[in-house]
């Protein structure tokens, strides 16, 4: 007697789950580092700090400064060089940082949580437009504003979530209204902004933490990014399951990886993204594909779900392949999670078949660390990486 094929397992783990954001915790607190020079980053590992890519180097060097490890960017750098600084990938754990951004043990974190279960991943708070650490700069007020996130917004921010944010729902209502919920997330921020508004005390305290939400357009970017990876993970073990579970960049190498073989990383030189170059950065390039908010695209989301966001899909309609709106239809499987999401999860298995991989949109970050975010692209994630990933999984 056999037991249930790999893709109903899968498809009712990931059914049963209902992510919420339930409160704000301390990267040091959740895995042990607070004493340890350790930084999260993006995708897969690197093999050496000699390799990290200069916007990454610069996140890292801004992660030193706000921990007291170094007094400046100088000796930041001597620090990391010389090994002084461990560097992980946040994915391997439970962590989740978009583009250069990094993760170090002072930082706080979004907790989303299965309300029906026990599983739970933290991701990185945004951290505004104007400073932050996902856009790969060497910049001197970065380390003040990340104090003001971590000691003075972040509190204020967990006591909002005294009753769960659920994240089924909101999902559904920015794809109703626009987003894509990757290149675009603007009603999700906008909605999410009154819903903390609601519960938000009188004061100047409030009255700074709802400003800055309403001015970081992209700050629901984030909870999609911890709703995303909780149900993609919840297939993780079943043995088989060509669907994707994990999926991020760290500006040198692409890597995947399939629910059926967790913790093996599949991996790819990172491919750049294409779009088009702000005129003020025309002569700058992009570094290749950062970030783990491709756990958004992996899931329906982002590049799989352009039908619902005209305005994305305008912006990059010079770069984008002739069946962006019909491949979803080709690669994704799973239940519906929410409404607008009819199938939901990348599956390798269906794109080694039908010849291409998913659309996965991203910031485009300055290759050389200097002009921060460039543009808007996409990647068209070449299918050899999962023909790859669906040949590890059969080992």
């Amino acid at each position: 007697m056999t037991g249930p094929d790999p893709e109903s397992e899968a498809r009712r783990r990931i059914a049963a789950l209902r992510p919420a954001c339930v409160g704000v915790a301390r990267v040091g607190e959740l895995i042990g580092s607070a004493k340890r020079r350790v930084v999260f980053h993006a995708g897969p590992p690197f093999e050496s700090a000699a390799e990290i890519p200069q916007p990454v180097r610069h996140s890292i060097a801004v992660a030193a400064l706000r921990e007291s490890w170094a007094t400046d960017f100088e000796s930041a750098e001597r620090l990391l060089s010389a090994g002084a600084i461990e560097t992980a990938a946040a994915q391997d754990h439970g962590l989740l940082v978009p583009l250069a951004g990094v993760l170090s043990p002072a930082m706080a974190v979004l907790t989303v949580r299965d309300l029906d279960g026990s599983s739970t991943v933290h991701v990185a708070l945004n951290e505004g437009q104007q400073h932050a650490t996902r856009l790969g700069l060497a910049d001197p007020e970065l380390p003040r504003h990340l104090r003001w996130l971590d000691e003075e917004f972040a509190p204020w921010l967990g006591e909002r979530f005294a009753s769960p944010l659920e994240l089924a729902p909101a999902i559904a209502q920015a794809l109703a209204e626009g987003d894509d919920c990757h290149a675009r997330s603007v009603a999700g921020s906008r909605w999410i902004g009154r819903w903390l508004a609601q519960t938000a005390p009188l004061g100047s305290e409030s009255t700074a933490a709802l400003r800055f939400v309403d001015e970081s357009p992209a700050f629901a970017l984030n909870f999609w990014m911890g709703a995303a990876a909780l149900w993609l993970r919840a297939a993780e073990g079943v043995a088989g399951c060509t669907w994707l579970s994990r999926a991020g960049g760290n500006g040198l190498r692409f890597g995947v990886q399939l629910a059926g073989r967790p913790g093996v990383w599949v991996q790819c030189p990172a491919p750049q993204p294409a779009g088009a170059i702000e005129a003020a950065h025309a002569r700058r390039r992009p570094a290749g594909a950062l970030g783990d908010s491709a756990v958004v695209d992996s899931l329906g989301l982002g590049g799989q779900a352009l039908l619902h966001a005209p305005a994305v899909r305008e912006a990059l309609n010079d770069f984008l392949p002739g069946d962006a709106l019909e491949r979803p239809g080709r690669i994704l499987g799973g239940p519906e999670l929410a409404r607008g999401l009819s199938a939901s999860v990348v599956d390798a298995r269906r794109c080694v078949d039908s010849g291409v991989g998913p659309l996965v949109l991203l910031g485009m970050i300055d290759a050389a660390g200097q002009g921060g975010r460039i543009g808007g692209g996409v990647v068209d994630l070449p299918v050899s990486i999962l023909r790859s990933a669906l040949q590890s999984n059969a080992s």
